[in-house]
């Protein structure tokens, strides 16, 4: 068994398949926001661009959502508290960010002010998911 390829704890594994299915609504909510903004009336998109706005949360939505499914997949191979570490950081930053600013297409404009946290959250969890494939936990070790 390589040092990467250990099993991971019950506690850990059961978070990972909470964050895969996590990911999987993700990735379905972004398709019904994509479906609803390509097809809903310009009357329901007060704010200019909000259509626009829409799209773009469902976007980051969906990739995120995907990338959750894969990378939960692979945690094996990576340092178990880094990557659940870094997933739950990105699910918390997709949410923070793609629900406000779809509020925010829709004209509800009081909470577009938590996307920036969103956002910065999203890409510190991304260099906590890069630190899970490079640093090993010191049981792995020999």
């Amino acid at each position: 068994m390589l040092p990467h390829d250990r099993p991971v704890s019950s506690r850990t594994g059961t978070c990972l398949k909470a964050l895969f299915a996590l990911g999987a609504v993700y990735a379905g909510l972004a398709v019904a926001c994509q479906a609803a903004a390509t097809h809903l009336p310009d009357v329901h998109f007060p704010v200019p661009g909000g259509r626009q706005m829409m799209h773009m949360a469902a976007d980051i939505a969906l990739w995120h959502g995907i990338a959750l499914c894969a990378l939960t997949l692979g945690s094996r191979q990576l340092h178990p508290l880094r990557l659940v570490i870094g997933c739950i950081g990105l699910a918390t930053g997709t949410a923070l960010f793609s629900i406000p600013v779809t509020l925010h297409g829709f004209g509800i404009l009081f909470p577009a002010r938590l996307a920036p946290s969103g956002g910065t959250l999203i890409i510190l969890s991304w260099f906590c998911v890069a630190s899970a494939a490079l640093f090993r936990s010191r049981r792995s070790r020999p």
